[in-house]
């Protein structure tokens, strides 16, 4: 008779069962299905899994998370000595009101004072809202600018000033 192909078939891609040499055939009680390594862990016992990936490609828990804890993002180190990113319309506007804030509520505590300050952004008219939107939009133009021109000092290697 003809010899019979015992490469992996179309049903072989469905099924890690019908990975036996005939489409239908079931692999002998312990064996493995066809092309899955044992785990060397289980010396000959079945289950069988595929071979498990090098430690190095595990997935790693980031170093500062607790066991059930909140995981902290790292911030991302920027080199130093560029120019400082922009305040927004909200700090812009708490700038300039925390003072009043406090004065008008000695008692209230730190977070108290942003709870406040957040109300009062919220409930601000429009019209008054814009101006800070506009100063702050003008703040981050200058920023990008100002950045474009550092990026482009430090990759000409004007990194390193002398002194």
């Amino acid at each position: 008779g003809a010899k019979r192909d015992l490469g992996l078939c179309s049903q072989a891609q469905q099924s890690p069962r019908a990975m036996w040499a005939f489409p239908g055939q079931q692999p002998p009680h312990g064996m493995p299905p066809y092309g899955m390594q044992p785990h060397p862990a289980y010396h000959g016992q079945f289950p069988y899994h595929p071979m498990p990936p090098h430690p190095a490609m595990a997935p790693q828990m980031p170093p500062d998370a607790g066991a059930g804890g909140k995981t902290r993002r790292r911030k991302k180190k920027q080199p130093a000595g560029g120019p400082k990113k922009p305040a927004t319309s909200f700090v812009l506007f708490s700038n300039t009101v925390r003072e009043e804030v406090k004065a008008a509520n000695p008692g209230l505590s730190f977070t108290d004072i942003g709870r406040k300050l957040g109300e009062m952004w919220r409930e601000m008219d429009p019209n008054v809202r814009k101006d800070y939107e506009k100063r702050a939009t003008d703040a981050k133009d200058r920023y990008m600018e100002e950045k474009k021109a550092w990026l482009a000092q430090r990759a000409a290697g004007g990194m390193y000033h002398e002194g």
